[in-house]
């Protein structure tokens, strides 16, 4: 296939995952609507320098995110598409970083099938069409360290310096977390590796720390010094060490928790990626696996080890590892495609072989999902469709067919966009329907006076987003004595709460009426759109009854 061929196709492929609507959707999930209120409130405040939430210091993460998200409102709107931005374009930096990355280290051929498979993966999907930083902080983080790996093993240590740069943009990011990914994976390749000993320690690490201090210092000191211990504790203490370190929601430690969500996230290459883990170890112990792929396995290995140690976890916490484990498919899918069967490349070839398997089972069973338990348009069944008819494509051809591998995956690529333009034209359409906390949002901010204190009252994970809709600050009340002294205090209240709460206010005595009611989703995943679902729940706006 002809090089501009290819381009196009990985454009349309970047353009459906990214971009397509992606302004579309509303927010329900509460990191969205934090994110997306803080820099819009930098926006509007003109303070470039310390975040706020709800017109209140917020310490939650650096501040090179809010800065990007907020230019992403000053082009596109102080709305979801503005909020959504900066998470689509750095993903389209980390894409051109593993493909250029492929190319240095291993092949032009290596590199393009590697972005292909990120661009197409699940979680650049999902995040890349999310208004948080995780996306951004991978983007930066990992050209950095891309940029070290290229100055160590290809002998080109000038690229060392910008490396630096893009490693502490990731601190001003989110934080000192890119230091513990960065140390650690130099540390387990120092040691898994003479040759990768001697390159490694070649480099300017004191050097490259100042560099690092350099670019994310300033912000961190200007924070302590403006707000002194409130920063230490809600960042330094609250952010980071209690994060890693404390149970905060009393969840059972489960040690394999990351490597499966590494293998969902992985589909339907996760066979290709075991395969030729397989292969590497034993060409580690026969010592002859080279120093890149050494490089790529030490990345993967710090940030599993390093999260799953953490006591705190989020399924996207993992998501830098997945520029290397494409590039270790690549290389495996190449292998297989131009290596005659041999003993060292078996696991690479038997995890070929899964790929196809696991399209037919993701297509029947995704279709008999959508049939039996979803509430989705019929047209919506032509995902699975193309799911299955691609998994027995390639199921024919890697396990019956004489013919060597593509040189891409193109089959299986084109169902997974496929798949992804059914998320985006019907199921997230069917879940919007159900939100109704951003209506609710605008009927109070068109409905109430300027000077009307606003609340929400156990509102839960619905609490971030009402804050975005109404555009005001909101007082979030836990506690039944706390809404009552809100109800109470002069002057006009509004307040949004579900019907159980305003029958349990109600009847403790405190003075209510309803101005406003919808019925909708209470639950902010994907259960909201199961055919047999949950009794709707009635979101109330309710403001201080009147005595008679």
């Amino acid at each position: 296939m002809r090089l501009s061929v290819r381009v196009t196709a990985l454009a349309a492929l970047l353009f459906v995952v990214l971009f397509w609507q992606l302004g579309s959707a509303s927010f329900w999930d509460p990191d969205e609507a934090i994110y997306a209120e803080t820099s819009r409130e930098m926006l509007r405040t003109g303070d470039w320098l310390a975040p706020y939430y709800n017109e209140q210091p917020f310490f939650d993460k650096p501040i090179l995110f809010y800065w990007l998200q907020a230019a992403g409102m000053a082009i596109a709107g102080q709305n979801e598409l503005g909020a959504r931005l900066a998470p689509a374009i750095t993903a389209v930096a980390l894409v051109a970083t593993t493909a250029w990355l492929g190319a240095v280290l291993l092949s032009f051929e290596a590199g393009f099938v590697a972005a292909l498979l990120l661009a197409a993966s699940p979680p650049v999907f999902a995040l890349a069409r999310y208004a948080i930083l995780d996306m951004t902080f991978t983007a930066f983080l990992f050209a950095g360290v891309s940029l070290l790996a290229v100055a160590a093993l290809r002998d080109r240590p000038h690229l060392q310096w910008p490396g630096y740069v893009l490693i502490g943009l990731s601190v001003l990011t989110k934080g000192p977390l890119a230091l513990a990914l960065c140390g650690l994976t130099f540390v387990l390749a120092i040691a898994a590796s003479a040759d990768l000993r001697r390159r490694l320690l070649a480099l300017h690490f004191v050097a490259g720390m100042l560099i690092v201090v350099a670019v994310a210092a300033p912000w961190f000191v200007y924070m302590w010094l403006r707000f002194r211990d409130s920063f230490i504790a809600g960042y330094v203490m609250n952010e980071n060490v209690s994060l890693f370190a404390s149970n905060r929601f009393n969840t059972r430690f489960d040690p394999l928790f990351y490597f499966r969500v590494l293998a969902a996230g992985l589909l339907p290459w996760t066979g290709l990626a075991v395969g030729r883990l397989w292969d590497d170890i034993r060409a580690f112990r026969a010592r002859s696996l080279d120093s890149t792929q050494i490089v790529f396995w030490c990345w993967t290995i710090a940030i599993l080890g390093f999260f799953t140690a953490s006591r705190f976890k989020l399924d996207h916490y993992v998501f830098p590892a997945a520029p290397a484990l494409c590039l270790v498919c690549a290389r495996a899918w190449l292998d297989v495609r131009a290596q005659a069967p041999t003993a060292s490349n078996a696991g690479s070839r038997i995890g070929a072989q899964t790929i196809g398997p696991v399209l037919v089972v993701a297509g029947t069973g995704g279709g008999y999902f959508m049939i039996a338990r979803l509430d989705l348009p019929n047209p919506a069944i032509i995902a699975p469709v193309v799911m299955l008819v691609a998994g027995i494509i390639v199921t024919a051809r890697v396990s019956f067919g004489r013919r060597a591998l593509p040189e891409s995956p193109w089959v299986t690529l084109t169902a997974m966009a496929a798949t992804y333009a059914a998320v985006i034209t019907w199921v997230l359409p069917a879940l919007e329907q159900r939100k109704v906390i951003p209506d609710v949002g605008r009927w109070v901010a068109s409905h109430a006076d300027p000077r009307a204190h606003i609340a929400t009252y156990r509102l839960n994970r619905w609490s971030n987003a009402f804050r975005f809709y109404v555009d005001r600050q909101v007082s979030h009340v836990d506690a039944a004595d706390e809404a009552r002294e809100f109800i109470e205090a002069p002057g006009a209240v509004y307040a949004v709460m579900t019907s159980q709460y305003y029958d349990e206010l109600t009847a403790q005595g405190v003075p209510l009426q309803i101005e406003y009611e919808r019925e909708g989703m209470w639950v902010t995943s994907g259960r909201a759109l199961w055919r047999r679902r949950e009794t709707p729940t009635r979101f109330l706006v309710v403001s201080r009854k009147m005595s008679e």
